[in-house]
């Protein structure tokens, strides 16, 4: 594995973790290509969708830290997490198909749109949705990590862990029975339980694993992640379509299966990228994965609708991939325009400066 790089803030990053980010918004991307494109399914579909968003919760476990306080910490994911989503939901949800409608070239969203968010739950560039949802987990985690510290590690210090991993399992199970009942929370709060397990495993990696650091057992990492995936496929073979749905909070298979291939396919991602280390275009892409998920929708819009528009008669399987390749290369230059201009609504730059850690 690569040495960790500084940032300027003395921050590691670590750059098979980027790596794995980068692979997992091209499943996003893939994936929101195809439904756009109108291809119900494909190969591998349900497997991906499986691990494709329990990923990122694992790596914000992962990269859990107290900082000085549940305000310090609310602040910093208020900078990271809600500012982008407030941004992006006001400007690419709500103003921009308006504007779409006012040329004539988009169907109206309706005034409901600027309140969709809250109970409807379904908008125009729906990806940012992962935003809000991982907002909420990362204060349900919070709030579940001062219980076991504060609470049951002074009477049963060496229950503190295993009170951390059962409180956050129960709130998996409340999120997941919400789905397959069909009870809805507001704000996304329903997904959002449904995947602290994912969050709690990535923080009990960090604590009980060497997960991050170069370790003997790296020469493993492609067998192992090569397993992991293989399970995972197999799982999915008998999967319904649409099995599971982390914005819908949907889910059309057992709970074990749901959570076990969810782990699997998560650290498969990130044995195999640990193994590769790191590929530049696309540890490019996971470095500033948020810049692609909360545009990347109304990029391939765009880029398809030309399409359409041009009268392309090119086969499905080469259309797919225009489209995709097209939208992942505009972001070379997206990007860094994005960082120039937009880095405090992009988690580059604080709009409210956290205290010092």
């Amino acid at each position: 594995m690569d040495s960790p790089v500084l940032t300027s803030a003395a921050k590691p990053r670590f750059a098979f973790v980027d790596l794995a980010k980068g692979f997992c918004i091209m499943f996003v991307v893939w994936h929101h290509v195809a439904s756009t494109w109108g291809l119900e399914t494909y190969p591998l579909k349900e497997a991906v969708s499986s691990f494709r968003m329990p990923l990122y919760f694992f790596l914000s476990g992962l990269f859990f830290k107290e900082y000085a306080g549940f305000f310090d910490f609310c602040l910093r994911k208020v900078n990271k997490l809600l500012i982008p989503f407030a941004f992006f939901f006001v400007t690419l949800s709500c103003i921009f198909p308006f504007v779409l409608h006012y040329f004539h070239l988009r169907a109206s969203p309706g005034a409901g749109v600027w309140f969709s968010f809250v109970w409807k739950q379904s908008f125009p560039n729906i990806p940012i949705w992962f935003l809000l949802s991982l907002f909420w987990a990362n204060l349900l985690f919070y709030a579940l990590y001062l219980v076991s510290k504060k609470v049951v590690a002074k009477k049963f210090p060496r229950y503190a862990t295993a009170s951390l991993v059962v409180l956050s399992i129960f709130l998996g199970m409340v999120g997941f029975l919400l789905g397959r009942y069909g009870i809805k929370l507001p704000l996304f709060l329903a997904s959002s339980l449904a995947t602290v397990p994912y969050f709690c495993a990535g923080h009990a990696a960090f604590r009980y694993t060497q997960i991050l650091a170069p370790s003997r057992y790296d020469r493993w990492n492609i067998p192992v992640a090569l397993v992991c995936f293989g399970i995972v496929a197999a799982l999915s073979l008998k999967a319904p379509p649409e099995s599971v749905s982390y914005v819908s909070n949907r889910y059309w298979i057992p709970v074990w299966q749901v959570y076990l291939s969810g782990i699997l396919g998560t650290l498969g991602v990130l044995f195999l990228s640990k193994a590769i280390g790191k590929v530049p275009l696309v540890s490019y892409f996971g470095r500033y994965s948020i810049m692609i998920l909360v545009t990347h929708g109304w990029i391939q819009w765009i880029i398809i609708r030309i399409l359409r528009e041009s009268h392309v008669h090119w086969p499905r399987s080469v259309s797919l991939a225009v489209v995709f390749g097209g939208t992942m290369l505009l972001y070379l230059g997206l990007i860094p325009l994005m960082k120039r201009f937009l880095p405090h609504v992009t988690a580059q730059k604080d709009v409210f400066p956290p205290k010092k850690s």
